[in-house]
């Protein structure tokens, strides 16, 4: 009766702490107080054992179990608090180190990004000091300008977008090309404009020789002279003709110009002796004439009350002179008393003498054609 009483009543309480035991696992709180949990579980065995051969060591081993048991669930919940505290500072510094691999590989990219800009913007500074130094290359201002347009061009081009790394050296070889064709265009098309400025200079110094030449002549009264000169206009853009040539042809016209001044002073004076002769002779002399045309001769006639006329035709080169209208020889009388006088008195030599008779001796008075005679000399 002793050991059933002893027995029932452990049973009754080993039954009481599996069901805390049982309660424990089921709100999953076993794992947080495994090891007691586990011995536990282990001694309710050995309760559960001892209960059929020997209920007073079951009964003090119950015992035991209980005092086992005695705080296992508050530990249990605080063993669980502090295990999600410890899970939550885990996940808080797991988030806080992704956020801070994060801000380090912000941080990363940033100065990856910013060194990569910095080289980017050295290499576009580099392509810019190229355009830079190949526009300083070029001596003259004049190819500097020509050339501005387009380097404006290649400048806008270059400053449009970062420069890629990857292909630098390939755009750093083709704007090589590029400014190479642009300074060769520049001194090319200065040096058509030096050459049209030169011609153009040299058109104007032309021009300007001739203007002076023409004015000197125009106050001359030259025409012949001015006529060549200005004959000599559309010749000045003619890149063969150097100042040299033109100063020459203009020497030669100066020159012939010179020498017809001369002969028209000779003229002059010839013409001058020859009316006072005339008029010394007897002649009514009529006012000389000037021909029209290069030749120019000066006409001079000349007549006795008794019909008989003289004509004298002065060329800048010669003379040549006709009596007629006389009767017999009476011509050669008149002309000895006026020719010699030029010879003597003006100095005027008459050279290639030609005489020509018509009818030289008159046979009668009455007849009705008179005889006419003439004679040419030259002087």
């Amino acid at each position: 009766m002793y050991l059933d009483r002893i027995r029932d009543t452990t049973a009754r309480y080993a039954e009481r702490n599996l069901e805390r035991l049982d309660a424990l696992a089921e709100q999953g709180l076993d794992v947080f107080v495994a090891k007691d949990y586990g011995d536990c579980r282990r001694a309710l065995a050995r309760v559960e054992q001892l209960l059929r051969r020997d209920p007073e060591q079951a009964r003090d081993e119950n015992i035991r179990l209980s005092g086992m048991m005695r705080g296992l669930n508050g530990r249990a919940r605080e063993n669980r608090r502090a295990a999600q505290a410890a899970e939550r500072e885990a996940a808080a510094a797991a988030a806080e180190a992704e956020r801070e691999a994060a801000r380090e590989r912000l941080a990363g990219e940033r100065d990856a990004r910013i060194a990569r800009n910095a080289q980017e913007l050295a290499a576009q500074d580099n392509l810019l000091d190229m355009l830079r130094k190949a526009r300083a290359s070029l001596p003259s201002a004049i190819e500097r300008d020509l050339c501005q347009q387009d380097l404006m061009a290649l400048r806008r081009e270059i400053e449009s977008a970062p420069i890629e790394l990857a292909v630098y050296e390939r755009r750093r070889s083709e704007l090589a090309r590029r400014l190479d064709a642009v300074m060769a265009g520049a001194r090319e098309k200065a040096e058509t404009l030096k050459l049209a400025k030169q011609r153009e200079d040299d058109r104007r110094e032309k021009e300007a020789l001739l203007e002076d030449a023409l004015a000197v002549y125009a106050q001359l009264g030259d025409d012949l002279a001015q006529a060549a000169i200005s004959g000599l206009r559309p010749t000045l853009t003619d890149e063969g003709l150097t100042l040299q040539d033109l100063d020459e042809r203009l020497s030669e016209i100066r020159q012939a110009a010179d020498e017809r001044a001369l002969q028209e002073a000779a003229r002059r004076h010839v013409v001058s002796g020859l009316l006072r002769e005339l008029r010394n002779a007897g002649f009514v002399v009529s006012d000389p004439k000037l021909e029209a045309g290069e030749a120019a001769a000066v006409v001079i006639k000349a007549q006795r009350p008794s019909g008989a006329q003289a004509a004298f035709r002065v060329d800048l080169d010669g003379m040549t002179y006709k009596f007629d209208h006389y009767q017999g020889q009476a011509c050669l009388d008149d002309a000895d008393k006026v020719l010699p006088r030029l010879q003597d008195i003006y100095g005027i030599e008459l050279e290639e003498e030609k005489v020509s008779w018509r009818n030289p001796d008159m046979i009668g008075k009455s007849a009705k054609q008179l005889p006419e005679g003439s004679e040419e000399r030259r002087k």
